[in-house]
């Protein structure tokens, strides 16, 4: 395989995580103007969707694909951490390890949330408390995800 070609899956899979923030906020609006509870339950089901679905793929690609490019000979030759030649390679890869761990505790919120929500028939406070709490964590994630992009597009440093 070649490296353009992981090269381009790594930007693919860096658009589908921001496409994945555009529709977690979109949602997250409609959570917020949403007056029937019905609705509610289903916007803030889509959200948790989207931002699950948009942070698998994209951990998951840029991951399998970073990989790649690190170890293919043909294309820069970025190698494994070298602080020297490369900082802002480097400060990217600790943010992408801080991604991938706060993921974890991110599909452990978007589980208690789902648990709550097949348990209850209506919208309660304790769901929005969880889906709140769910979403306020992938917001984080979402911010690394921007900072992240912004380091590999400019390489500042």
């Amino acid at each position: 395989m070649s490296y353009e070609l992981f090269k381009w899956i790594h930007i693919c899979s860096y658009i589908v995580w921001l496409a994945a923030f555009a529709g977690s906020i979109l949602y997250s609006s409609k959570v917020r103007a949403a007056r029937e509870a019905k609705n509610k339950g289903r916007f803030m089901q889509t959200e948790r969707f989207i931002t699950n679905i948009g942070a698998h793929l994209g951990a998951v690609g840029i991951l399998i694909s970073g990989t790649a490019m690190a170890w293919l000979p043909s294309g820069p030759q970025w190698g494994w951490f070298n602080l020297r030649l490369y900082p802002w390679l480097a400060v990217k890869q600790v943010i992408f390890l801080l991604i991938i761990i706060l993921i974890f505790f991110s599909v452990k919120r978007s589980r208690a949330f789902k648990q709550e929500m097949n348990r209850e028939q209506e919208v309660s406070k304790s769901i929005v408390e969880k889906w709140s709490s769910a979403y306020r964590f992938s917001l984080i994630i979402y911010m690394l995800v921007i900072i992240n992009t912004f380091l590999g597009f400019s390489k500042p440093f």
